[in-house]
């Protein structure tokens, strides 16, 4: 597992935001309905299987399910947060 990144002040922002938004623990097959697309839940299947997949996971029977602050820290370190001021800046 490879050690995790200094954050910037605007990703640890998004982080706070999204996290207070969402349920505690997400289940990996509703991870593409509370995260807009951010992250596809086969992404996490394949991370997790490398041993470089969220630090907090259970399994509960069949099911896989992530501590929220644990997914989205992962999120933000793996592909990185950019704010934009505006659209044409995409």
């Amino acid at each position: 597992m490879r050690k995790p990144r200094k954050l910037t002040a605007e990703e640890e922002e998004f982080i706070s935001t999204l996290v207070s938004s969402l349920p505690p623990v997400i289940a990996r097959k509703e991870v593409n309905r509370y995260l807009g697309g951010m992250v596809a839940s086969q992404t996490l299947s394949n991370a997790d299987c490398a041993g470089m997949g969220p630090e907090v996971a259970y399994r509960v029977g069949r099911t896989i399910a992530y501590r929220t602050e644990s997914l989205v820290r992962w999120v933000v370190d793996r592909f990185g947060v950019v704010k934009v001021a505006g659209l044409k800046s995409l």
